[in-house]
């Protein structure tokens, strides 16, 4: 049987007040919000997501270029304590940039656009430079942030097996030709989740967290120092496991770690468990 309330709002049986929730696309002031979350944590009625995307959030990447789901078919059933979410992301949405309400088509931008991008990412101690230059000529040209659709690239079919306070999670991706990598993204709000640990000792907060930095440690966790609910995920053989945070007032927030997988991959399954200290 399908439980409509279900599909909206899971408690998370072992922590008081903490629930998983399912959010349609377009929900949101971020320009992040165009695309199809994932699970997001709610504790009361305060949603913790702000621009994170969701736990098990599948995303394709064409060359530098990803391509996000903007909108899924999904259904969930509940027995004997148990939720079973599935849904298959439909994988059409592409990072753009406009100019004045008008889309910027110029190749070269966009290579430009990457390159900086690339630089951002493995070298961090360029990235506080590039952030802010970043946000200075935006403003200054009138540019911002869209998503827009493309042909459907196939379905990410998804599950989510909740059990007390653990997700199961298992996607299957679709062959698409031109596949660079595929990543799994697990992110919450950054104003929320603003510090880092890991099995090795490591524990850092704020902008000391990086925006993209990968993880050797068996397993990393980011903690709500607010409410004290911890996140935690382990390192999969075969993937590449990252960590990130940014926030940058009315433009990002988000905290997350995300698995980095070869191309061919077709199936992927890990777990994230959920705890309050």
């Amino acid at each position: 049987m399908l439980f409509r309330y279900m599909i909206e709002r899971y408690p998370l049986l072992s922590i008081h007040d903490a629930y998983l929730k399912t959010l349609d696309a377009g929900t949101g002031r971020f320009p992040t919000s165009r695309i199809q979350k994932g699970l997001v944590l709610e504790i009361g009625d305060r949603d913790l997501s702000e621009e994170g995307i969701g736990f098990g959030l599948p995303v394709l990447k064409l060359g530098l270029q990803p391509v996000f789901p903007g909108s899924w078919r999904m259904s969930a059933k509940e027995n004997n304590g148990l939720c079973l979410i599935k849904a298959d992301f439909e994988m059409n949405l592409r990072a753009g940039t406009a100019r004045r309400g008008k889309i910027i088509t110029n190749g070269l931008f966009y290579l430009a656009r990457d390159a900086f991008s690339k630089i951002h990412r493995e070298h961090p101690r360029f990235r506080k430079w590039i952030s802010v230059s970043s946000r200075i000529l935006k403003k200054k040209l009138d540019m911002e942030e869209i998503f827009t659709e493309i042909p459907n690239l196939g379905f990410v079919k998804a599950s989510y097996l909740i059990s007390d306070s653990r997700i199961d999670v298992e996607l299957r991706f679709p062959k698409v030709g031109g596949c660079t990598e595929l990543i799994v993204l697990n992110e919450q709000g950054a104003n929320w989740f603003d510090a880092y640990q890991d099995s090795t000792g490591l524990i850092l907060k704020g902008e000391r967290i990086g925006s993209w930095n990968q993880i050797e440690a068996n397993y990393a966790s980011f903690v709500d120092s607010v409410n004290g609910l911890v996140f935690t995920l382990k390192r999969i053989e075969g993937a590449k496991m990252f960590r990130g945070r940014e926030l940058v007032a009315d433009s990002l927030a988000w905290s997350g770690l995300a698995y980095v997988l070869p191309p061919l991959t077709e199936k992927f399954a890990y777990s994230i468990e959920l705890e309050r200290t």
